[in-house]
C-alpha cells in the first residue's frame, strides 16, 4: 500500500502452519528436531522472551520461566520451547540449529541468546555449555512499516484477490531486512530476494532509530498539536514533509556552548 496505490500479493512460501494448542506441542517439537532443521526463527513481541529490557537478562521469577525450570519436557515460554528442542536433538545426537530472533529489539540475537542461555543453564548446565559451543543467534533488523489491520484492510485486501482472508495485510511498499551472517547449518540465499547479510547489524540498527523512529516521535507530537490523528496525515502536509525531509538530511546535534546560556 502506499499513498498512490495498492497492489496485492499472495505469499505462498509457507507450506504448513502449526500451533502448539491445536496440533500439539508434542507435534511442534517433534518439527523442530527433524534433522534437515537448520534456522528456528521468532516473531512473538519483545514480552515473549521473558526477560527485562533494561537489563536484556531472563527473568527467572518469570511465571513462564519457573514453570519451565520446574518441568522443562513441556514448557510454555517461547525460551522453553528452544531449549527443550536444543535438549533433544543433542540426546538424539543431532547437529544444532541457528536461532534468529526477528523481534523489533536492538541486537535482538543478543537478547535471545542471553535468554536461552541461562534458561538452559537453570535446567542442565551441561547443556548450556553445548548451547554456547553450539548454537549462533544472528541479529536482523527489519523495516517495513505495517499498519494495524481494520476491517477496511480486509475489505480492500478482499476486493484486490476475491478472497476473504483473515490473516491479510497491509504494508508499506519499502522493505529492509539485514541478518547477522552467523549460522551453524547454511542458510537460504535470502540475498536473493534483497535481504542484506552483513557481520555487524548495529550500524543498521542505529540508523533506523535516528532516522525512522526520530521522525515519527518528531511527527507525532507536532501533528498530535496540530490535530492530526495518524503519521500518514502529517505527511499530507507540505509543511511538515519539508520538515521530515529537512531533519532526516541535516546534520542535527547540541551545539555545548549555546546550550549553556
Amino acid at each position: 500500500m502506499s499513498a498512490e496505490a495498492w497492489t496485492a500479493r499472495v505469499v505462498g512460501v509457507v507450506k504448513q502452519a502449526m500451533h502448539a494448542q491445536v496440533a500439539g506441542l508434542e507435534s511442534v517439537l517433534a518439527k523442530m528436531c527433524e534433522p534437515q532443521v537448520a534456522i528456528v526463527s521468532l516473531t512473538i513481541t519483545e514480552k515473549g522472551y521473558c526477560h527485562s529490557p533494561a537489563t536484556g537478562k531472563l527473568q527467572l521469577d518469570h511465571p513462564l520461566i519457573v514453570a519451565d525450570i520446574q518441568n522443562p519436557h513441556q514448557p510454555k515460554s517461547a525460551p522453553g520451547v528452544i531449549v527443550e528442542a536444543l535438549a533433544r536433538r543433542k540426546a538424539a545426537g543431532l547437529p544444532a540449529f541457528s536461532v534468529m530472533s526477528c523481534d523489533n529489539m536492538p541486537e535482538n540475537g543478543h537478547v535471545l541468546r542471553n535468554v536461552v542461555c541461562a534458561l538452559a543453564r537453570a535446567i542442565d548446565s551441561e547443556l548450556a555449555d553445548w548451547i554456547v559451543e553450539s548454537v549462533t543467534f544472528p541479529s536482523t533488523m527489519v523495516d517495513r512499516i505495517v499498519p494495524a489491520v481494520t476491517p477496511a484492510t480486509l475489505d480492500k485486501i478482499e476486493q484486490l484477490t476475491g478472497v476473504r482472508d483473515p490473516a491479510g495485510v497491509a504494508c508499506e511498499p519499502f522493505r529492509q531486512w539485514v541478518i547477522e551472517d552467523n549460522f551453524v547449518a547454511g542458510r537460504p540465499e535470502w540475498e536473493k530476494a534483497g535481504a542484506e547479510l552483513v557481520a555487524d547489524v548495529v550500524p543498521f540498527e542505529e540508523m533506523k532509530l535516528r532516522m525512522l523512529n526520530g521522525s515519527h516521535s518528531f511527527l507525532a507530537y507536532l501533528g498530535y498539536l496540530a490535530g492530526y490523528q495518524h503519521i500518514n496525515d502529517c505527511m499530507q502536509d507540505q509543511n511538515y514533509l519539508r520538515a521530515a525531509r529537512s531533519l532526516m538530511l541535516k546534520r542535527t546535534g547540541a551545539d555545548a556552548e549555546s546550550a549553556g546560556r
